[in-house]
């Protein structure tokens, strides 16, 4: 009996230790997916992620999954290209905020590959959704203010935005930025001020103050904001570009 029960644990450590060793096909799949975008292998990254979600349920926790995937290396046309070729199943997320939210990763993921027009037809999709999506609704209204169209629509969806969740700096920072495209610079410098109380360390928003000040005619101001956005980000293209212009218009003002 003594022999039968040792006999019995070793193979229990046996049948253990090969389940530890054992990857499932799905993670097997993940795994060459994250291996293939970090060598830039887009191609077979995106099989290999078709492959995982296809193995992988429900739907939306496998997109998940690949999504910060393609986030850790900033991949975002290859990301692009891979989510819309799922928006057919989109029903197929049975949970109706959770269907909403991938329109708006869908949206996310085209303005970052600079497809604005199409991110702001899945942002439209994501509201329709969910009108309590707020991050869909900030990211709504600050596309329409890049593109410079239909600005009232922007500022109706920032302000829906902050009225459900009032304490981010960039919601009032998007505000900032359609009071600016719209010309109202006295609104615009209220807004990004306040921006900057609640989250002083972003770069993008003390680029945006330098270019709200100096519409306004702080030349100044702007100065010190830009000077501070490229202290948070040296490498802030934007910023260093508005600065340079800045100080040439000032220095021919002195001559």
């Amino acid at each position: 009996m003594r022999y039968t029960l040792v006999l019995l644990a070793l193979l229990g450590l046996l049948v253990g230790c090969g389940r530890r060793e054992t990857s499932s096909p799905a993670e097997v799949s993940f795994k060459q997916g994250v291996e293939k975008l970090q060598a830039k292998d887009y191609a077979g990254a995106e099989q290999a992620f078709h492959e995982f979600v296809r193995q992988t349920q429900p739907l939306n926790t496998a997109l998940q999954r690949v999504y910060r995937a393609y986030v850790t290396v900033r991949a975002w046309e290859p990301a692009y290209q891979f989510f819309v070729q799922y928006e057919p199943r989109a029903q197929d997320i049975k949970v109706k905020v959770d269907r909403a939210d991938f329109y708006r990763v869908l949206g996310d993921l085209a303005y970052r590959s600079e497809r604005k027009e199409e991110a702001i037809r899945w942002y439209e999709v994501a509201v329709k959704g969910d009108s309590q999506n707020h991050l869909a609704l900030n990211n709504y209204a600050y596309t329409l203010a890049e593109l410079g169209k239909n600005l009232d629509k922007a500022l109706e969806m920032i302000n829906r935005a902050i009225a459900i969740k009032s304490n981010q700096g960039s919601y009032y920072d998007t505000r900032a930025w359609v009071y600016y495209k719209m010309g109202r610079s006295k609104e615009a410098v209220k807004e990004i001020r306040y921006a900057i109380q609640i989250a002083p360390d972003t770069a993008e928003l003390r680029c945006h103050a330098g270019a709200i000040y100096a519409k306004a005619g702080l030349i100044d101001d702007a100065l010190v904001e830009l000077e501070k956005a490229l202290a948070l980000e040296p490498e802030h293209r934007p910023a260093r570009a508005l600065r340079q212009e800045l100080l040439r218009l000032k220095q021919k003002g002195k001559t």
